[in-house]
């Protein structure tokens, strides 16, 4: 029995030292050694990392997502592999090259809004609200097109070259045809001689269309009509708006000024031909020249307050023969 004992305490020293001395080799060997995954792409290792499951994450996201700006997801045809391994202390892990690695293999996918006439894609913008823009301004513009203009979500492997809103709301506008200038009924008859204005009272009669449609050089609030006015007599109707809004030419003709005028300020007169003259005063800047011929819609100016001005606004005047008319006749 004693015999037994001497042998069991001998049989428990022993494990005792084998278990030491395994703890002292795993220990030496978590020292030189640290367990990690190597990740493979391909059959190469491409990378380590210690955080498998975050790394898988951050891709499967980006995969699905893409950087949340211009790439929408990005098809990666094959997934990475990941083999645990000890590797010594020295190996870093490299997720960050890791995922770049990765994404970079794949095809990224693009995401743009195509803007369509007659179902025909023309222009690309960035963003849903750009697309929206561009449709309600032609809707505001009353372009005669806007029935055929759409617009869809476009995805593509291929970065598309994107559009200013305002650019492709100059292309695809198309004027709406000017309203006939209507036939007016006035009290008062006009004779004209030796380049005055003489009124009669009289019978009615009809005030006949110029020969040539207008249409109206700016949208506005009328704040100063044609007529006789404590300072005399105003020769031309006044149309305010913001400084800087594009001012359109009436109808299509020569101009034949273009520069300061005094009380006017910056000025502009077309030629329509037959005697039929526009005139338009108190410009914040001038877009053409003396004896350039420019068309219906054209911008010829920008609304501004410049000469004998108190704010912002066109003061248009239509002149038959030299003498000015009421522009209401035949606008506004």
């Amino acid at each position: 029995m004693k015999t037994l004992f001497i042998h069991l305490r001998k049989s428990i020293k022993l494990i005792i030292i084998v278990v030491i001395a395994l703890l002292l080799a795993l220990g030496i060997l978590y020292f030189l050694f640290k367990p990690m995954y190597a990740v493979k792409l391909n059959g190469q290792i491409i990378g380590y990392t210690d955080a498998k499951k975050q790394l898988e994450d951050k891709i499967q996201k980006y995969m699905k997502s893409g950087d949340g700006n211009k790439i929408a997801f990005v098809e990666v045809d094959t997934m990475p592999e990941y083999e645990i391994c000890y590797s010594k202390n020295e190996v870093k892990v490299n997720e960050e090259e890791v995922f770049d690695t990765v994404i970079a293999s794949g095809t990224p996918y693009y995401k743009n809004y195509a803007v369509m006439l007659n179902g025909e894609e023309k222009y690309y913008v960035a963003t849903y609200e750009e697309a929206e823009k561009i449709i309600a301004t032609l809707k505001e513009k009353k372009s005669t097109n806007i029935d055929s203009i759409t617009y869809s979500a476009k995805y593509s492997s291929e970065n598309l070259s994107e559009s200013v809103v305002d650019d492709v709301v100059a292309a695809l506008f198309v004027e709406p045809k000017p309203d006939p200038v209507p036939v007016v009924k006035k009290n008062t008859r006009a004779t004209y001689s030796s380049g005055t204005v003489t009124y009669s009272s009289g019978t009615s009669y009809e005030y006949q269309s110029i020969g040539i449609a207008l249409s109206r050089p700016i949208s506005g609030t009328i704040t100063s009509r044609f007529g006789r006015r404590s300072s005399g007599i105003h020769k031309g109707l006044d149309i305010a708006t913001s400084s800087g809004t594009p001012i359109g030419a009436a109808a299509g003709g020569t101009v034949t000024f273009s520069g300061w005028s005094g009380g006017y300020g910056n000025f502009i007169i077309i030629d329509h031909g037959n005697g039929i003259q526009t005139a338009y005063a108190h410009c914040s800047a001038l877009y053409v020249s003396a004896g350039q011929y420019v068309n219906q819609g054209q911008s010829i100016a920008a609304v501004g307050s410049t000469g004998n001005s108190t704010g912002p606004h066109l003061h248009l005047e239509i002149r038959i023969n030299g003498v000015c008319q009421n522009p209401q006749n035949y606008l506004y």
